[in-house]
């Protein structure tokens, strides 16, 4: 008698992080050598490689939308590269205030003239061009979260929030509390989420990954040796593209 063997899925644990533990390894990759702005440009890089997963046609207009903090800069880089590869990109800032380390990004979309709006100085102009977009870029807030989105944060997610379109969220989805899972009022309902580094804590709870839409994880280049001071043995593991799905 021919015994069939029954197939296994191999699982491998996975550390889901907290905001101040996001807090900490960003430091540690800082005081260890790396830069912030390297670190985005990897974050910008990625996002080429999840637009073909995704299967977004380069036929879809795509706008990011940057907000003041280096959460904006991973978004400054992610224009770039989707340009080099063939996307229509246009790009909406909050403010004309930025990172300093997302300045370095910004400086390059401003050398290839890419279509730049600040939103606080154009609103009408920047509620036109979400509105004849198709996907969306959230790199509004990341897992510095304080309290619900107020003033123009609220207005452009809440105009970013239309039916029909496709937002990728970098990191987690704005209005959502990296460590509770709280979703607060407005926050972004993402397609995708790309998150970096390390999986934040809101993955695990139903409400909140269900705001994230499809989950991927991508190497920013942290070394293993900083993040088994955090993971307690359960660092993330990522394919040879250097992406995980979560």
């Amino acid at each position: 008698m021919k015994i069939r063997q029954r197939k296994t899925k191999s699982f491998i644990k996975m550390y889901y992080a907290t905001a101040k533990e996001m807090e900490r390894i960003d430091k540690l990759a800082v005081q260890n050598g790396l830069e912030i702005r390297q670190m985005m440009e990897l974050a910008g890089w990625h996002i080429v490689s999840l637009f073909k997963i995704l299967r977004i046609s380069k036929q879809s207009p795509v706008v990011v939308v940057v907000g003041k903090g280096n959460k904006g800069g991973d978004g400054l880089s992610a224009a770039r590269h989707l340009i080099n590869h063939g996307w229509d990109v246009s790009v909406i800032m909050l403010s004309e205030t930025v990172s300093a380390d997302s300045l370095h990004h910004l400086a390059l979309l401003k050398k290839m003239q890419v279509p730049t709006i600040v939103y606080e100085r154009g609103k009408s102009k920047a509620l036109s061009v979400i509105k004849h977009s198709a996907v969306l870029i959230d790199a509004l807030i990341g897992y510095h979260l304080d309290g619900p989105p107020r003033g123009l944060f609220k207005e452009i997610i809440e105009s970013m929030n239309q039916p029909g379109k496709k937002i990728i969220a970098y990191d987690l989805p704005s209005g959502i509390d990296a460590t509770t899972g709280k979703c607060l009022r407005p926050c972004i309902q993402a397609h995708a989420t790309l998150s970096l580094a390390l999986p934040k804590r809101l993955f695990k709870i139903k409400k909140s990954k269900a705001a994230c839409g499809k989950i991927f994880l991508a190497d920013i280049g942290i070394p293993n040796f900083l993040y088994d001071r955090i993971c307690r043995g359960s660092r993330p593991h990522f394919n040879s593209s250097g992406f995980a799905r979560l």
